[in-house]
């Protein structure tokens, strides 16, 4: 049987974890299902500086279409779900009738995502994610029991929706397609853990690193490594405060266990425009920054993408995207 901790599994959420020894609660092994800080958790500072935004930030593509029937399965899924837990008490396995709802919300998806980017709504991406985010912790909160096979199920359609976001994103962005220059978001450059495999320091076991660690002080400025426009910034779970950043239409960075956040979700910014502060939010060994580097929505050692930090010093402080 399986217990919500084991979420933790999901390489979406793989964050720096603590190790200590209590259980870990569902919102830390799960850190996209958490939508709230803690409350001795520092609030992001407000913005000081002259800030360009997005041109209509939240605004549709002209080709995108609402669809209503993902709107219609996700109402019917939501209902049948709070439905079957009132029915249960808590601790309970999850019933049959919950994991048959869980199938078909996961279908309607598959059907979703077959839309190309450029005729998806980002707000029903947005709709899909939480839905799938909420429920999936409400379920955790309820059941005693959840199906591994279930839960892995659902973390790879909230792995596709993010790609999706940050496709459409991109064409909302209009960016261009050539591949930026990327600098290191901070300096000096240390890494203290590297990507790739490595043992989760809570459960143990082997598990994928996105990104690299890079030693810091607490409140050492984080710059973007790039020109790009913050896609999110906010607390992200087990990443603590975080910013994403869309760099041309390939290339996304993250930042995360910022002590507080400098910019907002569709801010323009420069290479090296100071997007936070280094800090231990979120589940950390202590304060470091987490910077990962995705490409065609996926993970790539940021050492492979823009060379050893010796490299970028021979230079201009700057590496060119193939």
């Amino acid at each position: 049987m399986f217990r919500p901790a084991a979420l933790a599994l999901v390489a979406l959420s793989a964050a720096c974890a603590t190790p200590r020894a209590d259980k870990v609660s569902f919102e830390e092994a799960f850190g996209s299902a958490s939508t709230s800080p803690p409350a001795d958790a520092a609030l992001p500072a407000p913005v000081r500086r002259p800030k360009r935004m997005l041109a209509a930030p939240g605004a549709e593509l002209p080709s995108a279409r609402k669809s209503l029937e993902l709107e219609a399965a996700l109402a019917f899924f939501v209902d049948q779900a709070r439905a079957y837990r009132r029915q249960v008490e808590r601790g309970s396995p999850m019933t049959s009738s919950q994991v048959q709802n869980w199938e078909q919300i996961n279908g309607a998806l598959d059907a979703f995502l077959e839309r190309p980017a450029a005729k998806t709504s980002s707000l029903d991406v947005v709709r899909a994610r939480v839905t799938l985010e909420s429920e999936l912790a409400e379920d955790a909160r309820t059941y005693g029991d959840i199906p591994p096979e279930l839960a892995e199920a659902v973390m790879s359609r909230v792995s596709l929706l993010a790609v999706r976001m940050t496709e459409v994103r991109g064409l909302l962005v209009k960016s261009s397609r050539q591949a930026p220059r990327l600098s290191w978001p901070i300096e000096p450059v240390s890494v203290t853990s590297h990507f790739g495999e490595r043992v989760h320091p809570i459960k143990g076991e082997v598990r994928d690193h996105l990104g690299v660690d890079l030693a810091a002080r607490r409140g050492q400025a984080i710059a973007a490594a790039a020109p790009g426009v913050v896609l999110r910034a906010g607390w992200n779970g087990a990443h603590g405060y975080s910013v994403e950043v869309q760099h041309a239409e390939r290339v996304l960075t993250r930042y995360s266990h910022l002590s507080r956040v400098l910019v907002e979700t569709g801010e323009i910014l420069e290479r090296g425009d100071v997007l936070g502060l280094a800090g231990d939010t979120g589940l950390a060994t202590g304060v470091h920054l987490h910077f990962e580097l995705w490409e065609d929505g996926q993970p790539i050692d940021p050492l492979d993408g823009m060379g050893s930090p010796q490299e970028a010093l021979a230079g201009d402080g700057t590496v060119s995207r193939r």
